[in-house]
């Protein structure tokens, strides 16, 4: 299962128990975290696990002229995505009718998320809006497309995982935790937006 989870980790995925179980539980294991990092810590990177404890991924351990620039550079590109990431999910709540944010395991059922959206004229227009949002050009002006598009580009970024093909049913994967993390962190050092609850944060370790 090392080598397994390696990889994983040294593609800058996150390891959860929805997307990748057994890494998950590998990685549960004190001693196999020990060999992990004993091996992480030669390219200068070390395990880390999210606040609520639901995904593990490699950050960097010290922290020199190389890795600022690389944070920099790695800050700016999830500035560009957060707003979309934040506002979809918080929209599609307000859809389902949920009360807080999404957490891993939750089930997404594009059917039914559509149906909801639909019936609320000022949904469906936000989410069309999303649309541009998310791929960075226009739509075709259906709501059944943006959406599709939207699903498709959450699973690309590894916060969703299609469980059921047929019933266009997606799962949250426990990055949605580092998504949480980073939010909050910005939020709170720039002001970025109030989507979600404020609160105080500390810095996320990042990939």
């Amino acid at each position: 299962m090392f080598e397994q989870a390696m990889p994983l980790l040294l593609e800058g995925e996150f390891i959860c128990e929805v997307r990748y179980p057994d890494a998950y539980r590998f990685l549960a294991i004190e001693s196999n975290q020990k060999d992990v990092n004993a091996y992480l810590a030669r390219i200068g990177r070390t395990l880390v696990i999210t606040e609520q404890r639901g995904a593990w991924y490699s950050a960097y351990e010290r922290i020199g002229p190389d890795e600022k620039h690389a944070i920099k550079d790695e800050f700016a590109r999830i500035k560009q995505r957060i707003r979309f990431l934040v506002e979809f999910f918080v929209k599609a709540m307000r859809a389902s009718g949920m009360e807080i944010f999404y957490s891993r395991g939750d089930k997404i059922e594009a059917h039914a998320l559509m149906a909801a959206i639909d019936g609320n004229p000022g949904l469906r227009a936000e989410f069309q809006a999303l649309g541009t949002v998310g791929r960075g050009g226009a739509t075709d002006g259906k709501l059944k497309g943006s959406l599709d598009r939207q699903l498709s580009l959450l699973a690309d970024e590894g916060f969703l995982i299609l469980v059921n093909k047929e019933r266009e049913i997606y799962q949250v994967t426990g990055k949605i935790e580092y998504l949480t993390e980073v939010a909050q962190f910005l939020m709170t050092a720039e002001n970025i937006g109030d989507d979600i609850e404020e609160e105080e944060a500390p810095q996320p370790r990042l990939l």
